[in-house]
């Protein structure tokens, strides 16, 4: 029988992330790289606006706002992470997790630090403790994105889809974790 999300899930998630990739809660002193990670996501929405840094700014702000406000009505609990490469800041993980068990509302590596195992070690170490607590986890991926597939490969299956996005689930079983720990 799968167990409910255990309280703080996400709060364990920083401790287990060891080595040279890390997570850390975002504060209010993370505002302008979470910008500049969000910016990364809009580079072609930027490249159409044309060269004016003010109309650039303006949209960005009100995409990220936006954003911010659509996480807050649909995932209230949601926790937001710096994901760090050796100490510097290279993207972003947001959390919710509830009684349906842990959604990834949003996973974001900086270009210059993709391919580089940061989603991976975030996502593993995630992973062995959703296991350990049976806990399932969910997500949306756009039906286009290659990293789709990736997800298939940790045992997440397709949910549902619609015309932008697959919704994947991944339910842990007891005999999955103890291989793992083996």
């Amino acid at each position: 029988m799968m167990r409910l999300c255990q309280p703080k899930l996400i709060m364990r998630l920083p401790a287990t992330l060891t080595g040279a990739w890390q997570c850390t809660l975002a504060g209010t002193g993370d505002q302008a790289f979470l910008r500049e990670v969000f910016a990364s996501t809009k580079s072609i929405e930027l490249h159409l606006l044309g060269p004016d840094a003010g109309t650039r700014d303006a949209f960005i702000q009100m995409q990220m706002l936006a954003q911010r406000r659509s996480i807050a009505l649909h995932y209230p609990a949601a926790i937001e992470l710096i994901i760090r490469h050796h100490g510097q800041p290279t993207g972003r993980l947001w959390l919710h997790e509830d009684h349906d068990g842990l959604r990834v509302v949003d996973i974001t590596i900086l270009p210059a630090f993709q391919h580089m195992g940061g989603a991976r070690a975030c996502l593993h170490a995630l992973l062995n403790l959703t296991d350990a607590d049976g806990v399932p986890v969910h997500l949306h991926v756009l039906q286009d994105n290659p990293v789709r597939h990736w997800y298939a490969e940790l045992g997440f299956e397709i949910t549902s889809v619609s015309s932008l996005y697959q919704a994947m689930t991944r339910i842990p079983t007891v005999e999955e974790h103890q291989h793992e720990q083996t």
